[in-house]
């Protein structure tokens, strides 16, 4: 597995999101594409990594999103203790 470019604690802002593509005649009635897009811009603390490599983003108003990586932008590093 290559080396990730952000890690756990890291401080990320959201640059873009996925595109989300859905079987024709299917509405997305749960909002994903509006909940994606509301992401951009902010910034979010890194809190994991699933077994695909992407990350794992806390949102006030959601449990847990995922994103991938191409997606952010390193913002700030977590500081390593001494």
């Amino acid at each position: 597995m290559p080396k990730r470019p952000f890690k756990a604690g890291d401080k990320v802002t959201v640059i873009g999101s996925p595109p989300i593509r859905l079987p024709p005649g299917l509405r997305d009635e749960l909002g994903t594409n509006r909940l994606f897009q509301s992401l951009v811009g902010k910034v979010y603390t890194v809190r994991g990594f699933d077994e695909y490599g992407q990350i794992e983003l806390r949102q006030k108003r959601l449990s847990y999103v995922w994103i991938e990586p191409e997606f952010l932008k390193l913002r700030a590093r977590k500081r390593q203790k001494p």
